[in-house]
């Protein structure tokens, strides 16, 4: 009867222990737009783009007179093959007291249509945008920003 007993405990610690195994979390992974890129030429402002690891994208917009950041655009990207998707959920825009407001987006395209490739760290994206209602052909070029560490 002990060695009945013995068994049973071994066989209850052994389900216990498999029961409580923790889950593994899947990694967040990067793609080639992961990292900083900031808009070439420079124009009266400045555009970076941030693609972040787990697809979280961030645009930030600034007047070339300025040092702080005017808008900064919030959302997702995906990538398929060529194809960019960037949706904006969020916006912040600073106002002229210098606080940053946030303000909800409802899903926003960013790169209608957008089409994508990176040759030698410059990022071109091919996209639709709509100056005056009527879809005009843009095109787009970001230099990759190497850390620093």
């Amino acid at each position: 009867m002990s060695t009945f007993k013995t068994q049973f405990v071994i066989l209850l610690i052994s389900v216990l222990f498999v029961s409580c195994k923790k889950d593994k979390v899947a990694p967040v992974t990067k793609d080639m737009l992961t990292g900083s890129w900031e808009e070439v030429p420079q124009k009266a402002y400045s555009r970076r783009l941030l693609f972040e690891a787990g697809g979280k994208f961030t645009m930030q917009i600034r007047n070339n007179t300025n040092t702080d950041w005017d808008l900064i655009l919030n959302g997702k990207y995906s990538i398929s093959g060529a194809d960019l998707s960037v949706i904006i959920t969020e916006q912040l825009e600073k106002q002229a007291s210098g606080q940053l407001v946030k303000t909800a987006v409802n899903k926003f395209s960013l790169f209608d249509k957008g089409k994508f490739n990176i040759q030698n760290f410059v990022l071109t994206i091919n996209y639709k945008s709509y100056p005056a209602d009527a879809p005009v052909d843009t095109e787009a070029k970001f230099n990759k920003l190497i850390p620093i560490d």
